[in-house]
């Protein structure tokens, strides 16, 4: 499955049809976790999905004007409640919060979904011919639409489809054709084989705009038509830094994920979320946007068909000597070149870590070899041994 996103350019109607969809599912959203967690704050009752699919029924008697939407993007904005409930009650994410109407605005079609290659046009349930920009093409059959607005105002519908392909398969770990690969600030990227990624900042390159903008805001009268003004103003910028920050981190992981020479990949697994709690380099962190990076690289690994290794988190990648492996303890995040003091081996801070993320990397890779075949070895001898 695969997700192709699309810019949306709708008519005045259609735009209006959006704009009901997006209430009615915000809608149908809040009031089925008002009542969950009515629910279990007042008995410890947990509502599952049926059962909360089951006061859709009474929320359109309230609301008469939910008949004018496709009845199944209510039901999958019920879904989304419940899924968010279970991955709280599982302690995989923290309480899902209400929606608000300034924030993104979504709403899904699950099915009766197409596109017309000739006329540049996507029809859902309800809502037909909306002109869309087919700047590529895909193969393979529609599967759902999930159409979106951005706090700038501008539409964009996203298309799984089923392409029928299956994943490459991963080649055996070779050290000749492994990279290791230090997530940084002041540097992007830094990998084994000598390629440097530099950091973008691009929230910096913004921000003297961002602030005229901010600083305005705070003198217009909330509400009024000069305010929205200026609130289209800021999330203008912000749309366009994030835009700039996930073409970078796609041409990076394509570069690094469609090397020929690159069939293994090792990365540090970093707490994003804690590191965020550093007041001093949460700025350039989210800058960074290490997350989405991992997230990224991960799945184009998968395509692609490439070993991605991720070492312990505690493992002294920065502060190892790669040449003679003494652990300088007394290293500072100041301190951008180090020489070893056992060696005499002088290092570039975040060469060194790629260096030695490849070797921890695939230590990691051995071992989990060696305990494999130790326990098919295991089972020979005790199926040898009972059919004996």
């Amino acid at each position: 499955l695969k997700a192709y996103k699309y810019r949306l350019y709708p008519t005045v109607d259609q735009a209006e049809f959006f704009s009901k969809s997006f209430g009615c599912c915000r809608v149908a959203y809040n009031r089925t976790l008002d009542y969950m967690s009515m629910m279990w704050c007042g008995g410890g009752v947990s509502v599952s999905r049926f059962g909360a699919q089951e006061q859709l029924t009474s929320l359109k008697e309230i609301y008469p004007w939910f008949g004018e939407v496709n009845s199944q993007s209510l039901q999958y904005a019920v879904k989304q409640v419940a899924d968010a409930f279970k991955n709280w009650w599982e302690h995989r994410a923290a309480h899902p919060l209400l929606k608000r109407k300034k924030d993104k605005q979504s709403f899904h079609n699950p099915q009766n979904c197409s596109v017309d290659w000739k006329h540049k046009t996507l029809s859902i349930p309800k809502c037909k011919d909306i002109p869309i920009v087919l700047h590529r093409s895909f193969y393979g059959k529609i599967k759902d639409v999930t159409i979106s607005m951005n706090p700038d105002g501008k539409y964009y519908a996203s298309i799984l489809v089923d392409t029928s392909l299956s994943e490459k398969p991963c080649t055996i770990v070779d050290p000749s054709t492994t990279i290791g690969i230090d997530i940084g600030v002041k540097t992007f990227a830094v990998c084994s084989d000598g390629r440097e990624f530099p950091a973008q900042h691009f929230s910096k390159a913004a921000e003297k705009r961002l602030k005229h903008y901010q600083r305005e805001l705070r003198h217009k009268t909330k509400g009024s038509a000069n305010w929205k003004k200026v609130q289209h103003h800021i999330a203008t910028i912000h749309a366009k830094i994030a835009n700039q920050r996930l073409d970078y981190i796609h041409k990076v992981t394509h570069q690094l994920t469609h090397d020929s020479q690159v069939r293994t990949i090792c990365i540090e697994d970093l707490n994003v979320k804690g590191m965020l709690r550093n007041h001093h380099l949460a700025y350039s962190i989210a800058d960074a946007s290490i997350g989405r990076f991992y997230a990224i690289l991960e799945y184009k690994c998968r395509w692609e068909g490439i070993n991605l290794i991720r070492i312990g988190r505690w493992d002294a990648s920065s502060k190892t000597c790669s040449a003679c492996g003494e652990i300088n303890y007394h290293l500072k995040l100041s301190d951008r070149n180090w020489t070893c003091m056992s060696c005499g081996c002088v290092h570039d801070r975040d060469q060194n870590a790629s260096v030695n993320i490849k070797s921890f990397g695939l230590r990691m890779a051995y071992r989990r070899i060696d305990g494999k075949s130790r326990l098919w070895t295991v089972l020979l001898w005790t199926t040898a041994s009972l059919l004996a």
